[in-house]
Order: structure tokens, then sequence, then C-alpha cells
């Protein structure tokens, strides 16, 4: 096998991962101050917003569960909540005062309402309450209950930023109405959106403080801060939070199943309230007056301090740092973008340099890269498959992503699944006849002709492209999600080493460490999320057939597709001898001792003659 891989380009190049890494060391930041209120917490009446089991008063909690039986999107129970909602709002908090907010209605495509309260103030920027009436249980009924009752309080206290009250429906449909109304505020000056979940339950989950945005980017820190100060007052207790490597699988598989994600995906500073976590609190949760009192308290405290922070005409916390939070500093994203490029660039350099040297040597490379794009192909297919069902109707989708318990698969969604394997593996089948069509192996002449019939030139070019594969896959996914390519390094790496002249166990174990943190990251996210194995390939068809995912989608497919080219490079070598290029000789390093006689000076006859 021609040594295809240079060993002081690639230790030369770790160089800068040094430096970077010193730069990352000292750019840590400290965490944004938290804003303070100057609402005093007690104007919230937890007594008034919970009701009583025996009065059931109206727009209580107990009087809203007593009255609007039926929450379904859409239905006439819906409506009628909306508009008891809207008429609470709109009336003046005494008979001598006009009324406080401009109420506004709005409709979706599939007719479901969104009651939007506005009170102007001096200060243009927004702070926005949002809570989902869609609830089949009372704990997630607590959201309106406590919306209500601070449109009750911030009637009578004026604030110096603009005060948005929402109530929106659509929660089991993927928080289709939020989605609406976050389209049509996406870059409005928005200092911060407080998405209002589980108010009352006793099912104690933390985080109580929800920050995912379902994309690469993170919330405001300062907002996430400002409101879990809110609730660690008001609860005495710690609000809870991820670790930093939680947070850095978060952000390079950007899912959350919770209504923040909703917002957050439409670039809108978004944190979620609840006290049951990210995932909710069950049908049958049982709610209590001293926990809707605790946290319709921290609501009042964080709509409060966010109307403190920031001048009138500039957002709030514009100048906070954005990143990990780890050791009680913040490592801001360029800082990860910079380590993570510098750890990659061995990778890359080394890439490169292969596939120059391997040209010169007229190693056919080309093919090999067709063969790898017809590895990645049934992934995007059947995303693309589930995508276009849902589009035509043939499928009920949701309107985003959501629990997948929620959405259950029932026949359709089963048959939809088995098509989209179907049609994957077709698509499969056709692309690699497609490929063997147009020159899929390398040609006869391209093979040197002492060489022809032995399969090394075959094993050099698939090793070299699979170096350019892995070379690509982690520069766009740096790109576009640091994080992600972070997952990647090892894998990188790695695979380098085991396409490129590694055998036996030691290429083996190089080709299982690679997979090893992609496959925790999964297996995290799984466990935080409380998905086992079915659930998750359901919420993988959930996610292509809403169009969600396709950054994540594409990276998986090539990096499947790099690693059966690893797979194929090690049973190829493992055929081959040491004569026909199944050594272990790796690295091509020139110096002093690697020169092999007057031909490496020069001495040749041929270049005696010139």
């Amino acid at each position: 096998m021609v040594p295809v891989l240079d060993g002081r380009v690639y230790r030369t190049a770790f160089l800068p991962a040094l430096l970077a890494l010193f730069l990352a060391a000292f750019a840590l930041q400290d965490r944004p101050t938290p804003g303070r209120s100057l609402l005093p917490a007690d104007s919230f009446s937890g007594d008034r917003a919970f009701g009583t089991q025996r009065d059931e008063d109206p727009g209580s909690l107990q009087g809203l569960a007593a009255d609007f039986r039926d929450r379904t999107p859409g239905s006439a129970g819906d409506a009628a909540l909306a508009d008891f909602v809207a008429a609470e709002l709109a009336a003046p908090w005494s008979e001598e005062r006009q009324p406080t907010y401009t109420i506004e209605r709005t409709t979706t495509e599939n007719g479901l309402e969104t009651v939007i309260a506005t009170k102007p103030a001096a200060s243009g920027r927004r702070i926005v309450v949002l809570a989902n009436r869609d609830s089949p249980g009372k704990a997630e009924l607590s959201a309106t209950a406590v919306l209500l009752e601070l449109g009750r309080v911030f009637k009578s206290r004026d604030l110096d930023k603009t005060l948005v009250l929402v109530s929106t429906t659509g929660a089991r449909t993927g928080f289709e109405g939020t989605r609406e109304w976050a389209r049509k505020e996406a870059g409005g000056p928005v200092d911060g959106v407080i998405v209002l979940g589980d108010m009352a339950s006793n099912q104690l989950d933390k985080p109580w403080v929800v920050s995912w945005t379902g994309t690469p980017s993170s919330a405001a820190l300062g907002l996430e801060r400002t409101v879990q100060a809110a609730v660690r007052r008001e609860t005495r207790a710690e609000p809870g939070g991820p670790r930093a490597a939680a947070q850095w699988v978060r952000r390079a598989l950007p899912v959350t199943l919770s209504e923040q994600g909703a917002v957050g995906a439409e670039g809108l500073p978004a944190v979620l309230i609840s006290a049951s976590g990210e995932l909710g609190p069950t049908a049958d949760a049982t709610v209590y007056r001293k926990r809707i009192r605790a946290f319709g308290r921290s609501a009042v405290l964080a709509v409060g301090a966010l109307d403190t922070v920031g001048r009138r005409d500039t957002p709030a916390f514009e100048n906070a740092p954005d990143g990990i939070v780890t050791l009680r500093n913040v490592m801001a994203d360029w800082s990860v973008r910079l380590l993570v490029g510098a750890l990659l660039l061995p990778v890359m350099l080394a890439a490169l340099d292969a596939f120059f040297r391997a040209r010169r040597r007229r190693v056919p490379i080309a093919p090999w890269i067709g063969w790898l794009v017809v590895a990645a192909v049934p992934l995007p297919v059947a995303w693309l498959w589930l995508r276009a069902l849902a589009a035509t109707g043939l499928v009920d989708a949701p309107a985003g992503l959501l629990d997948p318990r929620r959405w259950p698969a029932g026949t359709s969604g089963i048959v939809a699944v088995v098509s989209a394997v179907v049609v994957a593996g077709l698509a499969w089948f056709g692309a690699r006849a497609l490929a063997r069509a147009i020159g899929s192996r390398p040609s006869a002449e391209a093979i040197p002709e002492g060489r022809r019939g032995r399969g090394a030139p075959g094993v050099d070019g698939l090793a070299v492209a699979t170096a350019m594969w892995l070379c690509g896959l982690v520069a766009l996914a740096w790109v576009r999600n640091p994080y992600a390519a972070g997952l990647l390094v090892p894998a990188a790496h790695l695979w380098l080493f085991a396409a490129t002249g590694w055998r036996g166990w030691k290429a083996v174990v190089a080709l299982l460490l690679g997979l090893l943190v992609p496959v925790l990251a999964v297996v995290h996210l799984s466990l935080a999320l409380e998905l086992g194995p079915l659930n998750v390939a359901w919420a993988m068809a959930i996610a292509a057939m809403t169009g969600s995912g396709v950054g994540t989608m594409l990276l998986f497919a090539g990096l499947l597709a790099a690693l059966a080219a690893v797979v194929r490079v090690l049973l190829a070598r493992r055929r081959l001898g040491p004569a026909d290029g199944g050594g272990d000789k790796q690295f091509a390093t020139r110096g002093p001792l690697s020169y092999a006689g007057p031909g490496s000076l020069g001495g040749t006859e041929s270049a005696l003659r010139r």
C-alpha cells in the first residue's frame, strides 16, 4: 500500500491547538448578573390563582377546570376558554379606570385561536409571558390560571417596558399556536419570553427553568439566570441546571420537546418555568396551592427583573456572553469554535496532504467519493419521503417536533416508517447501479501495470477518499455547529489512522472508540427525554415529517457513510498481504535517515542528463 499519511504534517498541526487551548482557558468570562425585581412578590395571590374546591372561583385553577372540561385544540370548549381569557384581560382593574390591555385575537390555518393582550409602556422593548390553554390535566392548566393572575397584578402596576400576555393552544399538535405567534414576532424587540408550564403539581423534576432552544444556539444566559434567581428566591431551593457535558450534548444535538423550543426556534429568547421540568407532568398529577403560589410569585419577580435590565431602547443583556457554563464561568461560543477547529486542523491538513500525494501517484479517488455518496443516500431519502408523505396529507403529522408519546404512531405512522425504510433501500440500490454505470471502479489504465489485480490501489483510493470525506464532514459540521463537530473529533482522528494503515485489533479499537462519543451523546439525550428505542425511532420520523433536524440528519448520514468506508478498508486490507499493501506502514516522513540512495538527491541517470 502506498503510504498516504505524512506524520510530520499531522503532528505539526497540533501546535495551533495548544494556542487555542491557552486562549480558551484565559477567555472564560463571568456569568451574567441576573436582574433584580423592584416589585413585591406578594402582589401575586396564590389563593385567587388556585381557588377552592368548594367555591371554584371563576378564573382560578379550580374554576377553569370545572367550567372548561374539554380543552381540545379547536374545540368549542377551547374557543370558550379563549373568550374567557380575553374578557378577563380586557376588563379594567376598577370601575373608574380604562382597560389596561389592548386585546388582539389571531387564528391559525387550522382554526386555533391565540389571544394577545398588550400593555404599552414608554419603552418599545417587550416582555412576553406565554401560556398554553391546551392541557389534559389540571397541572398544565395552572399556566393559564397564573397568566390570568399576572394579568390582574400588572393591570395596576406600571412597567418601563411593554408587557405582552399570550394565551395559545395546540400543545398536543406540536405547539401550533405558539409557533405561529413566534413566527410573527421573530426579529421583534423582545427582551425575553417566559413560557409558563406546570405551575402547580407536586411532580418535581429539575431543572425548573428550561432554556433549550431546539437550535444550535443557546438562550440568553442573562434571561436564564434572571428567571432562575426569581425561582430560587420564592421556592427557597436550587432550580437545578445541566452540567457542562450535558449542555454540550444539547447544543450538538438540538432537540427539545417543551414549548420554549418552539419560541426559541424563531430566534426569540425564551425560557420555560415548570415544576415538573422539561417533560411536564402526567395528566393525573396532583396540584397544590403552595406550589402555584411559589411559582406564580417567581413569575412576578422574573417580569419585574426583566423590566429593570438594560435601557429602554437597547436589548436586555446585550453584551452578556453566550456559551457553556462550567465552573461558574462561561466558555463563550467563539472560544468553543476556535478550540474545536484547532483540534480538527491536523485531520484536515493530513487528509489534504494525502490527497495531493495520492493524485501524484495516479491513485483513483473520485470513484470512491461516489461510493461514499451512495452509502450516505438512504437516510436523506427516507427523510424526504416522510416529509413528502406529511406535506401531501397522506400521513397526519404535528405542526412541529413534540413528545412522541403525545402523538402515537398508529397504523398510518407504522406504514409510513416501513415505507420509508423500503424507499431508502431502493434508493441505495438505484444509486449504486447509477454509480456503476458512470464508473465507480478505478479503471484499468489508472492502476500501474505491475499491480493490476492485486487490490492495493483500490484500498489506497478508498482510504484517501475516506480521509477526504471525514475532512469535508467535520469542516461543514464545524461551520454550522461547532458543538456537533466536537462530537466528531475522536472519530475524525481515529478513523483517519484506521483507514490509512492500522490493522487488526488496533484498527477495530480505533473504529469503536470513534463511535463512542456520538453514541454516548445519543444515549444521554434519550435518557434526558426519557425515550426508549422505539420512541426514539418514532421521534426521528416525526422530526422528518415536520421538516426538523435537517442538519443533524445529514451529519448522521455522513458519519454512517464514513463508518461503512472504514469497515470496507479494514476488510480489504485484511485480505491483502504485506506485499500487496496490507502492512502497517503508514507514515511517509522525509529526513536524513530516510534517503535510500543517490536517487533521492537527484543523482539519477535521468537527472544527470538534464
